[in-house]
C-alpha cells in the first residue's frame, strides 16, 4: 500500500524556486536563528505537528541532488519500496565510511572540540546520551547531511526526546556555558557554528543506539562508493581502506589497532581537507573552505 511521503525543501526568499519539483516548499518567513540552521525548521516542523499530516516527513535542504547525486523522484521510490520502515535516508558521504569509525572520531577531526561540546549539550539538555559509547556507523547507519525522512513514530521518539530538549534547553538558557560554546564557530565550508554539525550527527547516532526502530538505507555500489569521493586522495584512501573495512562490518568486529588506523587515516584525509581546499573552491560550495 502507498504511504503519503512529504519531503520539504525551505524556501528562504521571494525569488528561489524548488530544487526538486518532487518536494514541497516550505517558506521561511521568520528566519530567526540562522545559525541553527536546518535544526530551527526540524523543531518549528515538530511544533507545528507537520509530522501528524503524512505518513513520513523530512526536510532536505536544496543542495539534495547535488550532494546526494541522485534525484528527488528516485529518493522518493526508494522510500515508498521501503515504507515498512520507520526510517528511509541517504548518505551522500559513504566513502567517510572507510576511515572514520562513527560520526564523531570524523567530526573531532573535522571540527576539534565538537565532541566536548556537544556531550556538555546533551548533558544539559537532560538527553541521557554518551558519546564515547556511541558504537560503529557502518553504510546502514552512517548519515551525513539531514536527508532522512521519518514516520510519525520516529518524529516523536527522536525529534521529540531528542532534539526539542536540546531547542528548549538553548532557547531558555542562551548563557549557559554549554549553549555558548555550541555557539563557537568551527572550520566549515561555510561559517557555522558547532551546534549544526552537534544535530547532524545526533541522528546516526540515534538509530544506532535504537535498532528496534526499522530502518533502511539507501544502498551504494562498490563503483558508486568511488563515485562519490571529491578528490583523488579521497580515492586512494577509500582502495586502500576498502577490502579491511568491508571484512570489519560484515564480521561486526573491529579491534582496537584498526580502530587506531582508522583515526589516523582520518587525521591525514582531514588534514589533506583544509589545505587542498583552502584555495579552492569546494565542489558543493564553490568557495574555499572557511578556517575560524
Amino acid at each position: 500500500m502507498s504511504k503519503t511521503v512529504a519531503v520539504f525543501e525551505p524556501i528562504y526568499s521571494p525569488d528561489q524556486t524548488l530544487n526538486c519539483a518532487e518536494f514541497l516548499p516550505l517558506v521561511r518567513a521568520d528566519n530567526s536563528r540562522p545559525e541553527w540552521r536546518e535544526f530551527k525548521i526540524l523543531i518549528d516542523m515538530y511544533r507545528n505537528g507537520d509530522h501528524l499530516r503524512h505518513d513520513f516527513t523530512g526536510l532536505f535542504s536544496p543542495k539534495f541532488t547535488l550532494k546526494s547525486k541522485i534525484s528527488g523522484a528516485a529518493f522518493l521510490d526508494f522510500v515508498q519500496r521501503h515504507s515498512d520502515s520507520d526510517i528511509c535516508f541517504i548518505n551522500p558521504f559513504p566513502q567517510l565510511a572507510y576511515w572514520s569509525y562513527n560520526v564523531w572520531m570524523q567530526g573531532e577531526h573535522a571540527h576539534p572540540g565538537l565532541m566536548q561540546a556537544a556531550q556538555a549539550l546533551l548533558d544539559a539538555s537532560g538527553v541521557s546520551v554518551t558519546i564515547r559509547d556511541t558504537p560503529r556507523h557502518g553504510p546502514k547507519s552512517l548519515a551525513y547531511c539531514n536527508f532522512w525522512v521519518g514516520s510519525q513514530r520516529f518524529w516523536d521518539e527522536y525529534v521529540g526526546r531528542t532534539l526539542l530538549p536540546i531547542a528548549d534547553f538553548l532557547e531558555a538558557n542562551p548563557s549557559h556555558d554549554a549553549a555558548l560554546a555550541v555557539m563557537t564557530d568551527t572550520m566549515h565550508t561555510d561559517p557555522a557554528p558547532f551546534l549544526p554539525f552537534i544535530v547532524e550527527r545526533l541522528f546516526s547516532t540515534y538509530i544506532s543506539l535504537h535498532p528496534e526502530l526499522p530502518c533502511s538505507a539507501y544502498a551504494f555500489g562498490a563503483q558508486e562508493v568511488h563515485d562519490y569521493c571529491i578528490n583523488d586522495y579521497e580515492k586512494l584512501l577509500l582502495d586502500r581502506m576498502r577490502a579491511k573495512i568491508d571484512e570489519a562490518d560484515a564480521s561486526t568486529v573491529f579491534d582496537a589497532a584498526l580502530v587506531d588506523q582508522m583515526d589516523l587515516v582520518c587525521a591525514l584525509w582531514q588534514k589533506h581537507f583544509f589545505d587542498f581546499y583552502a584555495t579552492r573552491p569546494h565542489p558543493h560550495t564553490g568557495q574555499p573552505v572557511h578556517q575560524s
